[in-house]
This record gives structure tokens, C-alpha cells and sequence, in this order.
């Protein structure tokens, strides 16, 4: 039971997470309005677990193919949105 009151909370969370930024797009309608920290926290999670994304370190080419197959493969981002997470993780998860 605790397990499904988690799995809840965190879609919450999700939830608010994509309403907020979507509402934020939506006034700014650029990247320098939207939350790459927020965004990927809230679409990447969607399929595994952020840790796959946080233990990793790449080139900001290197997360810009990897967000590119993400969305090939079905991860909902736009094209501005792609490139906030882009920008957020090449700079928080740079290839060491």
C-alpha cells in the first residue's frame, strides 16, 4: 500500500512539474523561459529512473543525440524543450 501512496505522489509531482513548465513555455515561448532541470526531471523519469541520467556524463553533443533518440523513441518534448534539457544537462553533467 505505501508503495502505490509513493508511485501517486511522484505522478503528482510529475504532473505539476510538466503543468508548470508548460505554463511557463507558454508565456515566454523561449528556451530562456523554460526549466531543463524541471523538464528532464519530469520527462525523463517518465521511462527510468533519473539516476540514469544524473550517474552519466557526456559532451553537450553527446546529450544533444541522446535526448534525439529519446524523443525518436517516444519521450515528449518539443523542439525548444529538447533544447533546455540539452542546455541543463550538458552544463550539470559534463564529460569529464
Amino acid at each position: 500500500m505505501k508503495r502505490i501512496g509513493v508511485l501517486a505522489l511522484v505522478g503528482l509531482l510529475a504532473v505539476v512539474t510538466i503543468l508548470v513548465a508548460a505554463c511557463g513555455a507558454q508565456e515566454g515561448g523561449g528556451t530562456d523561459t523554460l526549466d531543463g532541470k524541471a523538464l528532464a526531471e519530469a520527462r525523463c523519469s517518465e521511462c527510468h529512473p533519473l539516476t540514469r541520467v544524473t550517474e552519466a556524463s557526456k559532451t553537450r553533443d553527446g546529450w544533444q543525440s541522446t535526448v534525439e533518440r529519446m524523443v525518436a523513441q517516444g519521450a515528449r518534448l518539443s523542439d525548444e524543450e529538447q533544447q533546455a534539457v540539452v542546455e541543463h544537462l550538458a552544463e550539470t553533467y559534463p564529460a569529464q
